[in-house]
């Protein structure tokens, strides 16, 4: 955005840019508290990205094996209804309906209840009977006949594995993006042409714009967040790629700083 023509650029010898910037380039930069903090997170998200891919994908593996074994082994009864009643699973204003019942397995009374379709449901009397499926060796997994056991999709594995290691590279990119402007960027003083309060509905922030010159005797513009002391007309540094002033940035940075020299 190009700010207003009636906001002048500060006059040499008005403000001074820390002495810090006036180093020739390449600078020697660090991290500050908050670029190792970003790394971290980014270093802990990069391992998520792996372990925790690797652990979804074993369990939807683990999974998928219980529910073909299930269907390989699984004996059929009959069980019988002995009481029919609907509550409030939270998830929706109406209330789920569920039976309890018993049935046979191998001379042991196995009792148990589920959630039902309200078609089936409806259908139901207490004394009805409904078809149910059991593991021989540990009937109490059993199942209404007509249902499945949940599966997880081995797609989240890839989907969770992808997401992570993508704010993975975004952090990186992030604090290596700094560091990069910072080290071979070029200083100039700045101006501040606006400053604007915006609301959504993550709440508000302040964004100032400022104008700084550059070698071609051109200008160019940015934007940053705008501290509490920002106001129309403040000088401020400014750092800004020789090559792309549009990569510009407001000094100090957030995620790295300039070395102390000895």
């Amino acid at each position: 955005m190009r700010a207003s023509t009636e906001h002048a650029l500060p006059p040499a010898g008005r403000f001074s840019l820390p002495p810090e910037l006036t180093r020739s380039a390449p600078r020697d930069v660090g991290l500050t508290t908050g670029g190792r903090a970003l790394m971290l997170v980014a270093w802990l998200l990069a391992a998520g990205a792996l372990g925790g891919g690797i652990a979804l994908y074993f369990e939807a593996q683990r999974q998928s094996n219980a529910a073909l074994d299930f269907d390989r082994r699984g004996v059929t009864a009959t069980a019988i209804v002995d009481r029919l009643w609907r509550k409030s699973d939270g998830e929706d204003d109406g209330k789920a309906p569920f039976a309890a019942f018993h049935f046979d397995a191998g001379g042991a009374r196995i009792e148990g209840e589920s959630r039902m379709r309200l078609s089936v449901w409806r259908q139901l009397r207490i004394g009805s009977t409904v078809s149910v499926r059991y593991l021989p060796d540990n009937p109490r997994h059993f199942l209404l006949a007509g249902e499945r056991r949940n599966r997880l999709p081995f797609a989240v594995a890839y989907i969770v594995s992808s997401a992570l290691a993508v704010l993975a590279l975004v952090s990186a990119a992030a604090v290596r993006w700094q560091r990069r402007l910072l080290s071979e960027g070029r200083a100039a003083t700045g101006v501040v042409t606006a400053v604007r309060k915006h609301h959504g509905s993550h709440g508000s922030h302040t964004e100032m714009v400022y104008e700084f010159p550059v070698l071609a005797g051109t200008k160019a513009s940015g934007k940053a967040a705008a501290g509490k002391s920002a106001a129309v007309g403040a000088t401020i540094s400014v750092v800004y790629d020789p090559e792309r002033p549009t990569r510009n940035r407001p000094y100090p940075f957030s995620l790295v700083t300039l070395e102390r020299e000895w």
